[in-house]
């Protein structure tokens, strides 16, 4: 790991130093702490980068008493994309951003306990991935070199066309060089990797799950895409399309027994599959979602103004990948035709 820590008091840098000895002798065989320091303002600018797996802020820094939030309004602005802990005697005085992890006071705690936060941010591969060294930079690099330089002379002629169409293009074709990084990865998927939470914004998509006010019921919006899209101010259609999300229990009223048998067991199993019944999807539980089964048979439409009166934003979206499948079940069940069942026995005595 390397850590930078921005403290102007020389008794702090020396406790750190002396904590990272500690650290590194106790986890020799598994992480090795590279530290950085700075003592103002301009000497932590200087230094702070993507290529950090995490930094410690002092908030007061020499006469400047808001030097800390100021390095991390300059980190914002930049967009360095690291996890930031404060350790002052002012925590309380510590400005709100989505960085800071932790805020602390001296006597709370110790830097090895800070240090153990950013191991185990560093072994979710967090900042191997989004860091300024990570593997997305060297895909980013690697697409701007090899797909995207070659091919400028159509790019150019697209950009003198309609120039924010054609960045907006250029983003999605960047992005699906990163999707098909993982088009061949065959290992099973952590339930978050369900969702987006929160959406970047909130406009209602296919596959928005959203909360009926004052009922507290889930409904998960399955409008087919292009209705969807807003152009010129307008949807394509003047009804949103809901199936309600049914939770655990309505399934499986005894869910929360303990234990379950075997066959209770094979049941959840074969639900959490997929193959329990052709209107139901599983959506599964996280810490943000309570999960439950998508009901395709439970279909409500509305007009846009009721929807918008009646639904909050949504908080949750399912992700593109798993809502192809949900996409694929619903369009399958209602595709359904059947057809009248015929008298087999006198085929099967011939």
């Amino acid at each position: 790991m390397k850590i930078l820590l921005v403290e102007d008091s020389q008794e702090q840098r020396e406790a750190f130093t002396s904590s990272v000895d500690v650290f590194n002798d106790k986890n020799k065989n598994n992480s090795c702490v590279a530290v950085e320091t700075a003592e103002n303002i301009s000497d932590a600018l200087k230094k702070i980068d993507g290529s950090y797996d995490g930094a410690i802020l002092d908030l007061k820094l020499g006469d400047d008493e808001e030097g800390g939030n100021k390095i991390v309004s300059q980190i914002r602005d930049s967009r360095i994309r690291i996890p930031i802990i404060f350790v002052t005697a002012f925590p309380d005085q510590v400005a709100e951003h989505p960085s800071i992890i932790k805020k602390r006071s001296r006597d709370d705690e110790s830097y090895e306990s800070d240090l153990l936060l950013f191991q185990k941010i560093k072994n979710t591969g967090l900042t191997n991935i989004m860091g300024g060294r990570g593997k997305i930079e060297d895909v980013l690099a690697k697409v701007f070199l090899e797909n995207l330089l070659p091919q400028i002379n159509i790019w150019i002629k697209n950009g003198e066309k309609d120039s924010n169409r054609t960045e907006r293009a250029l983003l999605r074709y960047t992005l699906n060089h990163l999707l098909q990084l993982l088009e061949d990865d065959k290992e099973s998927c952590y339930p978050e990797e369900a969702y987006l939470h929160p959406p970047l914004n909130e406009e209602i998509r296919t596959g928005s799950i959203v909360e009926k006010k004052n009922k507290g019921r889930l409904f998960t919006i399955m409008n087919p895409a292009c209705d969807l899209v807003v152009r010129n101010g307008d949807r394509k259609t003047d009804r949103i399309l809901v199936a309600e999300v049914d939770g655990m229990e309505t399934l499986f009223p005894w869910v929360n027994d303990t234990p379950l048998n075997k066959g209770k067991k094979t049941e959840l199993k074969r639900a959490f599959m997929n193959n329990k019944s052709d209107y139901y999807h599983w959506l599964p539980k996280t810490d943000f979602f309570e999960g439950g089964f998508l009901n395709f048979r439970k279909l409500h439409t509305l007009e846009t103004e009721k929807f918008n009166k009646k639904f909050y934003p949504p908080q949750i979206q399912i992700s593109p990948t798993f809502m192809k499948d949900v996409t694929a079940r619903f369009s399958s069940y209602y595709a359904r035709q059947g057809q009248p069942d015929i008298d087999f026995s006198k085929f099967i005595e011939s």
